[in-house]
């Protein structure tokens, strides 16, 4: 416990430190903020050609009767980049904070005074989901997700972030930490142009980061138990990911 409480107020240290994660998300809320003003308030379409995939800030009457792409997951503006902080930022920023360890010699260190992968794990997760937490609150109040929705916001955002920590403490550290710029630009964007096309909407179906986007998307209507069950079978392939890695020796440790 003594390890894990040390490791927890590094990370928190180096967090404050070198705010990467917190610049990020606080860049992604200033991107809502000018694209829905951009984008104006919601109006009315008069002719077909305005059917076309219709987004919460820019929807109308006629896009959703009419428009055959309606199948697909639908963009939401705080949706969008809170799926990609949380996917994009998140996976990043704890494979980047893991490196610093790795590139100082800290995680040697850290091995020499006895101190076991699990609690490095427990530690540098409880440090970034906790930092977290703050601003995927502001993504809430930004999105005017007020009331009882604010809660539902930060349990679905919140599950969502701790996948993505232990993803990219997982790739962190691996052997090929350099998989996790692919991997979180997949997940942070992937839901996204999934919008378009149905054949990506499948594939990305059963990853945690599109159904955060799915649930933000119809939190009016609540979370749904299916939801949870597949956010879960992600975050356990990851443990199991970990624990074999770690056995097999693929873990820089």
């Amino acid at each position: 416990m003594r390890n894990t409480n040390a490791i927890f107020m590094k990370q928190m240290r180096s967090l404050i430190k070198s705010p990467g994660m917190i610049v990020q998300g606080v860049v992604y809320i200033v991107m809502i903020l000018v694209m829905t003003f951009l984008m104006g308030p919601e109006r009315e379409c008069p002719t077909p050609e305005y059917a076309y995939p219709c987004i919460e800030a820019f929807h109308c009457e006629y896009c959703m009767e009419n428009n055959p792409l309606l199948s697909l997951p639908q963009l939401s503006v705080t949706g969008m980049f809170t799926v990609m902080f949380i996917g994009l930022a998140m996976v990043g920023s704890a494979s980047a904070l893991v490196q610093e360890d790795k590139t100082s010699h800290n995680l040697r260190f850290m091995r020499m005074a006895g101190m076991k992968p699990r609690q490095y794990l427990l530690g540098t997760a409880t440090a970034l989901f906790i930092m977290s937490l703050p601003i995927l609150l502001l993504y809430a109040m930004v999105g005017r997700h007020f009331g009882f929705i604010t809660l539902e916001f930060m349990i679905i955002t919140a599950t969502g972030a701790l996948v993505s920590i232990m993803l990219g403490i997982t790739t962190g550290l691996s052997k090929a930490p350099i998989i996790a710029t692919p991997l979180s630009m997949l997940l942070g964007m992937g839901p996204m142009f999934s919008s378009f096309n149905e054949r990506l909407a499948t594939y990305l179906h059963f990853t945690y980061t599109q159904q955060v986007n799915l649930a933000i998307y119809n939190l009016e209507y609540g979370l749904e138990l299916r939801t949870f069950k597949i956010i879960g079978a992600n975050l356990v392939v990851i443990l199991i990911l970990f624990l074999w890695t770690h056995r097999k020796g693929s873990l820089r440790w």
